[in-house]
């Protein structure tokens, strides 16, 4: 189907940071510089096979039933990114009490992103000829042209993203006994926004949607509220938080019906928010034995992604009211409303636990001990793809890893793992 699918690529990094630091009885500061480019070259070839016209073209068409049409089919693509970001930042930690400390912090940051696609198809016209795919031009009607198109498009468009952003958090720490320390933060941030580098859709003429070109900053409001404690002489230390996280302009890897299946690309989502809370445990009630047990509960959905990309089970074309059932094959709208959906790659649960005991011990003439441990997690079902799919949840799961062995003071450790 592919014969060839080679992207050799050159990066240079450089990346450099600048630090002050001081501490004082009551107030402690950090402030510094960042920078850094990177340089990307890479120059790609994809080539179609013998079978690819049958799998890449309608069925329905008799075209997918001549293996020439696909056969030799390239595209030649020169890809390029230069990248540069830079920030100015600082953070101070100002103890107004013994028990109560406020640790504000700030960030500026400038962004410039700029890039080059260009992808240069060759095919076979059906008189047998090798000529460009294009849009336009002698050959731009030629049926075999046409369907090459639909499998390797012809793109040139040079992207450009630069933007400033200013990011902030505040933290209260107040010490409410010796081993009980609670907090609250609020941070105001960013991530970056950057440029679609691996083709975009094309709008009715074949020219490159530019829009899609670039993708805009996430902006993200963080609140978290927590408490850490210590009790039995610090033996047992128990951790609790409850975090919150408003997200504008959500940046998903969607896919096009244009691309195939072979690409995808960066578009914000306009809103989407993750809120849960998180648990630790752990006990040492003595040398011998450690225990701890640790999990958390995530909310997180799409609030407002009115055009995102459908899920597989509303692909394939068609006409009439789309089918909506999840798993139902049907039409195929051009895009569907995701609001209130999960995020993909999270598990509303996650857990995990261990234990491990060990005992004096001497082997091959060395002191040491021998130890037993287990450690175990679990995380509940997720989505794998950016829009749920009912052919794309992955189920929960939980694995578990016990050891036995034995290990000496000077780092001679030996064990056994299942």
């Amino acid at each position: 189907i592919t014969t060839k699918s080679q992207n050799p690529t050159q990066q240079n990094q450089f990346t450099q940071e600048l630090r002050y630091s001081q501490s004082g009885e009551r107030l402690d500061f950090v402030a510094g510089l960042f920078g850094f480019h990177q340089t990307v070259r890479t120059q790609g070839t994809q080539e179609q096979g013998p079978a690819a016209s049958r799998w890449l073209l309608n069925p329905s068409s008799a075209l997918s039933l001549n293996p020439a049409v696909l056969n030799g089919l390239t595209a030649e693509n020169d890809i390029r990114l230069d990248n540069t970001s830079l920030a100015v930042f600082g953070q101070a930690s100002w103890k107004l009490t013994d028990r109560l400390t406020v640790q504000p912090g700030a960030r500026v940051n400038y962004d410039s992103k700029k890039g080059l696609y260009s992808s240069v198809v060759t095919g076979t016209a059906s008189d047998g000829t090798r000529q460009l795919v294009l849009f336009s031009g002698p050959y731009s009607s030629d049926p075999w042209i046409v369907a090459q198109r639909g499998v390797l498009s012809p793109q040139r468009f040079e992207p450009e993203f630069t933007a400033w952003n200013f990011s902030y958090d505040l933290t209260l720490s107040y010490s409410i006994a010796p081993d009980v320390l609670g907090y609250a933060t609020y941070a105001h941030t960013f991530k970056s926004g950057g440029i679609n580098l691996n083709g975009v859709p094309n709008d009715a003429a074949g020219n490159p949607l530019l829009a899609a070109g670039t993708v805009k900053p996430e902006s993200l409001n963080h609140f978290e509220l927590g408490i850490k404690t210590q009790a039995w002489d610090r033996k047992l230390t128990l951790n609790l938080s409850a975090f919150r996280t408003d997200i504008r302009d959500f940046q998903a890897l969607v896919s096009n019906g244009q691309l195939g299946v072979l690409r995808g690309y960066l578009a914000n989502a306009a809103k989407a928010r993750t809120q849960g809370f998180e648990w630790d445990l752990s006990l040492r009630p003595n040398a011998r034995l450690n225990l701890y047990a640790n999990g958390a509960y995530t909310d997180a959905t799409y609030r407002s992604f009115a055009d995102a990309p459908c899920p597989p089970e509303l692909s394939g074309g068609g006409t009439g009211t789309p089918v909506a059932a999840p798993g139902v094959p049907g039409n195929s709208p051009a895009n569907c409303d995701i609001s209130g959906q999960r995020l993909p790659g999270i598990s509303k649960w996650s857990l995990s636990w261990g234990a491990e005991g060990n005992l004096p011990a001497r082997l091959l003439g060395q002191d040491g001990e021998v130890y037993l441990g287990l450690d175990g997690s679990y995380r509940s079902a997720f989505s794998s793809n950016p829009t749920p799919s009912a052919y794309t949840w992955v189920d929960g799961y939980a694995l578990t890893n016990i050891r036995l062995g034995f290990r000496t003071p000077g780092g001679f450790n030996v064990f056994g793992w299942v």
